[in-house]
């Protein structure tokens, strides 16, 4: 097998000779490490641009659903709208990603996305909307969301050194949960401002993406296309699960592996409306702060793991936070007092976002640079499994109450990350 190692060492040009920095800042800025490589700043930039853009769209498309329908299954009706190009046209994004020049190709899938922000903004503007442009917008932003990700990640490995790869995809983690913290907020306050009125979010989207496309043209890399005109699509396609199946089983293993936090624990989401009406016996306010207090203990965990560099047992790290995450999950759902049930989602949040982190960076390392792309988007399938995981734990509450809910899906997540950390040992020496 190629070691991938050998090939992610960057251009010489990359490498800046920085002026003396005192011993407190060096540790202060460990966590940043990767930052300071120009074509991953500027890659990272559009990371935390493409977080901000699309919380706004998700607070600004349920509000505007609501507003027009009054229907929550309208409202529900979006996410499945958004998530069904995701989980049909990951894998092929893996291969676009394997084949062509990334760069390039997030240009393209940057144009697009800018495309449909600025329809959605000019309807809006205009008094045009109507609930059919919701959906078909969703699907089409659905679409590019499932090519970028295998793209954006994939390119990690072109622009850093293979030491730098935890840190680097924990900055990637941190960006989504700094936006997840602050973005939902300011767009409710700034639709709020506007009386209601969702124009705003998608004009502030639009200009978010000029900002993201002018951050890719920047970005200087040598070309690493793999585009092979003698093979199809298909046949790329196929290769990759021949790759995953045969060729290096342990790819397989971290894939199904991560179905238990990133899958099933990861759809307590869709319950927690129930369980602070049932449970907390409280309101709306106590649904965001919960997401908010969420969204800090991942921006920890996420600080915590950038700060140790390439970070040594990476199986041992996996197995235990997945059934932390797990256990924590479980843990929620019998707790009627705000302030434990704020502590454990801390935890449970640093868990997601470590475990997560962990797994990214070890199917990278372990994958050669040429099915990398292919990789990254098998781990797409873990929204499919949410998406089937998020009925079984609403059809649970149902049928008995919130915290059987919590029970079942935490469970199950500590029952995959335990069978596989026991049936395959070689996990724990990762």
């Amino acid at each position: 097998m190629a070691d991938p190692e050998s090939s992610t060492r960057p251009p010489e040009r990359e490498r800046v000779s920085l002026p003396a920095r005192s011993p407190w800042l060096e540790r202060l800025l460990i966590p940043f490490a990767s930052l300071e490589n120009r074509n991953f700043r500027l890659l990272w930039l559009g990371q935390l641009g493409q977080a901000s853009a699309m919380w706004a769209d998700q607070v600004g498309r349920s509000w505007l659903t609501w507003e027009l329908t009054g229907s929550a299954t309208a409202v529900g009706l979006v996410n499945l709208f958004r998530a069904i190009p995701l989980i049909t046209l990951g894998l092929v994004g893996g291969v676009v990603a394997d084949r062509f020049d990334k760069r390039g190709v997030l240009i393209v899938i940057q144009l697009w996305s800018l495309g449909i922000y600025a329809a959605m903004a000019v309807l809006l503007v205009g008094g045009w909307i109507q609930l059919w442009h919701i959906y078909l917008t969703a699907f089409l932003l659905g679409g590019g969301m499932a090519m970028n990700q295998p793209v954006r990640t994939s390119f990690i490995p072109q622009l850093l050194e293979r030491r730098l790869l935890v840190n680097a995809i924990s900055l990637n983690s941190i960006a989504i949960n700094v936006t997840r913290l602050a973005g939902p907020a300011a767009i409710g306050f700034l639709i709020a401002v506007a009386g209601g009125n969702v124009a705003p979010a998608y004009v502030v989207a639009t200009v978010v993406y000029v900002l993201i496309l002018v951050t890719t043209f920047m970005i200087d890399a040598p070309s690493e296309s793999g585009a092979r005109r003698d093979v199809s699509i298909t046949r790329d396609l196929l290769d990759g699960f021949h790759y995953m199946l045969v060729e290096n089983r342990m790819v397989l293993v971290l894939v199904v592996l991560a179905m238990g936090p990133l899958a099933f624990a990861m759809s307590y989401i869709v319950l927690l409306p129930v369980f602070v009406t049932e449970k907390l016996h409280m309101g709306p306010s106590a649904f965001g702060l919960l997401q908010s207090v969420s969204a800090i203990g991942a921006l920890a965990g996420g600080l915590t793991l950038a700060s140790m560099g390439n970070v040594p047992h990476k199986g041992r790290m996996l197995l235990i936070t997945g059934v932390s995450y797990g256990a924590m999950v479980m843990l929620l759902g019998g707790l009627p007092v705000p302030m434990l049930a704020f502590a454990v989602v801390v935890v449970a949040g640093a868990s997601q976002t470590v475990f997560r982190t962990a797994n990214n960076s070890t199917l990278l390392e372990i994958t050669p640079r040429q099915y990398q792309g292919r990789v990254v988007s098998a781990t797409f399938l873990d929204m499919g499994v949410q998406s089937l995981a998020a009925i079984l734990a609403g059809a649970v509450t149902d049928r008995w109450d919130v915290s059987m809910g919590f029970v079942v899906i935490g469970g199950i997540c500590v029952l995959i990350v335990t069978f596989i950390g026991l049936a395959v040992p070689r996990v724990r020496r990762l």
